[in-house]
């Protein structure tokens, strides 16, 4: 008997230089699903890929190497390894110290240099989901104390998500221009660390915005974003949806979805942030207060995901009990009640997509399935299914669960390994090093014809990357060739230029007297 399909969907968190890691791990995973699919016979695909900030643009090219068959070890190393540099990044104007134009220029020839194999290619469509960070906060009402009266919320949490289809045409990528997915991802890439907004142009998706109770939308549907890390909201669930919104329920497929974060690190003890002798630095504290933005979010969305998955488990048994005690009729007053409420939370603003239609008619339903539909609408679970969940970081591979003792470019914020393509090179085995572990892992828990496991194993060994001989954690700048270090002093130069481009601009803005006042005593 065939082995029930294998569904994929994978989040990749933000990192700057440390996508690098994510997009070996990312390699690893397609290299080990493209040989169950193609070799072992087994249903697998890769049904969604979501990203924020750095893993956005390591979901493009990974969603783009699934769909057109390219080698994603050779596709996903030249992307991150040898074009993604400080120089190749470093702005030629005084907007901001980084540019992703050159990048954005670069990337026709990039695909054109690994071209597609469709006999390798995925024949399924393709999620991509992307997390913004939106500058303008969006207005929605909010129910107020006894709901005659509303109150004004606003969100900064913005998404993107595109539909791919196989054959891995890049225009679906790079089209059309100011709203392509190439355009929503380096908008989710753009940190304010050293890049300057992006604007994208939403106008499309003015019903969606309304749909989801926004007041405020810009009538030429105009946005600025930046870094989509920062406040990424529950960036692994709506992945996942993302997939399943595509493609429907599956009930008897098996779905993992995996999250690939290279800062999933612990407390380690000689760090200064519980030391009362250190004496932090302003960046010292804002690079710690960036990436805490981003993994706050993180783990929040990976204990909902926990406690949903329980009270799923929750709701069956309570089912169970109360079944065999529902009056005649009960099906009838369930109905009504699952109606009306239905009704009042279609008026409230929801960020999820509608899956209410997966479980079914109503009037298909007996007693028993509408008391779990209710209790489910009524908890807020309507349309979910439990998620298997693991997470791959270097703390597959740490001895004692300290990844800087083993990531390269985890320095300057996660910037360092711009500065040297032996950082990123050594990030990039590390990460597909830790998607090896994690397949040799769980490929054996799953329903998988016999020898199959083993099969991917070693079609993901054998595609392994080059390794360097060296340690490259724990690095810092004074560590680095003499070249290499140029370039930091190349980029603080610019950086120098850009923040007394930025102060006269600012000095112009501020009104009279005060202006005149700064203007006489300079």
């Amino acid at each position: 008997m065939a082995p029930n399909p294998l569904r994929l969907s994978l989040t990749l968190s933000g990192g700057a230089s440390l996508g690098a890691f994510e997009a070996g791990s990312a390699a690893a995973l397609i290299v080990g699903w493209r040989h169950l699919h193609l070799e072992e016979d087994v249903e697998a695909s890769i049904d969604s890929i979501g990203g924020a900030s750095a893993g956005a643009i390591v979901g493009l090219f990974s969603a783009h190497c699934v769909l057109s068959g390219a080698d994603p070890v050779a596709l996903l190393r030249d992307a991150w390894v040898d074009k993604v540099s400080l120089s190749l990044l470093r702005g030629k104007n005084a907007d901001a110290p980084l540019s992703f134009n050159d990048l954005r220029e670069d990337l026709p020839e990039l695909f054109d240099e690994h071209p597609p194999d469709p006999d390798r290619a995925q024949d399924r469509k393709l999620a991509l989901q992307i997390s913004l960070t939106g500058l303008r906060g969006l207005a929605y009402p909010i129910a107020g104390h006894n709901r005659s009266e509303t109150i004004r919320g606003v969100t900064y949490a913005d998404w993107g998500r595109f539909e791919l289809e196989p054959g891995g045409a890049t225009d679906q990528l790079l089209e059309p221009q100011g709203s392509s997915p190439l355009d929503f991802v380096l908008a989710s890439a753009s940190s304010p660390g050293g890049f300057a907004p992006a604007l994208v142009d939403r106008s499309e998706d003015s019903e969606a915005y309304e749909a989801r109770g926004i007041e405020n939308f810009p009538e030429d549907g105009r946005l600025w974003y930046t870094d989509g890390g920062l406040v990424a909201s529950q960036p692994i669930g709506r992945t996942f949806a993302a997939g399943r919104l595509l493609h429907g329920t599956e009930p008897d497929a098996q779905h993992l979805s995996i999250l690939i974060d290279p800062r999933s690190e612990v407390s380690a003890g000689d760090e200064p942030w519980s030391d009362p002798e250190s004496k932090l630095s302003w960046q010292t504290g804002t690079s710690r207060a960036l990436a805490i933005l981003s993994q706050q979010d993180l783990f929040e969305d990976l204990r909902k995901i926990e406690k949903d998955n329980s009270r799923l488990d929750w709701i069956d048994e309570l089912t169970e009990t109360l079944s065999p005690a529902l009056k005649r009729g009960a099906d009838e007053k369930l109905r009504s009640f699952i109606g009306s409420l239905r009704e009042e939370r279609a008026e409230l603003r929801s960020d999820e997509p509608d899956l209410d239609g997966e479980e079914g008619s109503l009037s298909e339903m007996d007693a028993s399935e509408l008391l779990r539909c209710a209790l489910r609408e009524t908890a807020g679970l309507q349309g979910k299914h439990k998620l298997s969940l693991d997470v791959i970081s270097p703390l597959i591979l740490a001895d004692d669960d300290d990844p800087k003792s083993l990531l390269a470019g985890e320095f300057m914020g996660d910037f360092g390994g711009f500065l040297s393509e032996d950082l990123r090179a050594s990030d990039f085995s590390l990460g597909y090093r830790a998607g090896s572990a994690w397949l040799e892992r769980c490929l054996p828990g799953c329903d998988l014809p016999d020898k199959a496991a083993d099969g991917a194993l070693a079609a993901v060994r054998e595609a392994a990357p080059p390794e360097k001989a060296g340690k490259h954690g724990e690095k810092e700048p004074g560590d680095l060739s003499i070249r290499d270090r140029m370039q930091i002093v190349r980029l603080a130069a610019h950086t120098a230029r850009v923040a007394g481009s930025g102060w006269l601009d600012l000095r112009s803005r501020i009104p009279d007297p005060i202006g005149k006042l700064l203007r006489r005593r300079e």
